[in-house]
């Protein structure tokens, strides 16, 4: 029994094909080690691919101060003109007369929009164009909607009522996002 056993194990490792006498018997080792190399190969690279893919996943999201220096760099937005609106805008909040105040709300609102566009944020509105940054380079992005709103209530409604408070808070909201950006 024992020797039909080995002769059985003997006959498994050889091939014969006509005249020609085979050795197969490495062949089973042969497929089971470029197997398992193939395994462990595709696993480490789909670590790979996962390591890659989060190391880079914030160099998908646009980069709100990297966007606007890079547009003040070209010259689509030049400082010394921003700056220029918003000491005109600063001016006309310290003013008692409520269409000055309303009037500096607009200006913000428009001067912080076209700061948005320059950097290239793509959108109907401010809102749409917000959205496009990444809460945490932009933590209060729904007191810049409001102060947005605000203006726009202010264009469409020449009667809208606007109290002085209103207007200052409205106004030190554009000017902390443009300070985050540098831009005054």
């Amino acid at each position: 029994m024992l020797e039909l056993i080995i002769n059985q194990a003997n006959t498994a490792q050889v091939l014969e094909v006509g005249n020609l006498t085979l050795n197969i018997g490495w062949w089973p080792f042969l497929f089971a080690l470029i197997k398992y190399f193939l395994i462990f190969l595709t696993i480490l690279l789909m670590v790979a691919i996962i390591m890659i893919l989060i190391r880079v996943e914030g160099g998908f999201k646009t980069r709100i101060k990297e966007a606007v220096e890079e547009a003040m760099e070209v010259g689509r937005l030049p400082k010394t003109k921003t700056q220029k609106e918003w000491e005109l805008i600063k001016e006309n909040i310290k003013s008692e007369n409520p269409e000055d105040f309303k009037n500096a709300v607009v200006l913000a609102e428009r001067m912080f929009n076209r700061v948005l566009k320059m950097a290239n944020f793509s959108g109907t509105n401010i809102e749409q164009r917000l959205k496009k940054i990444p809460d945490s380079q932009m933590e209060f992005k729904d007191e810049i909607i409001w102060s947005a709103k605000l203006a726009e209530n202010i264009i469409s409604n020449s009667s809208f009522g606007v109290d002085h408070e209103e207007a200052k808070r409205a106004i030190n909201i554009f000017e902390r996002a443009l300070k985050e950006m540098n831009i005054i």
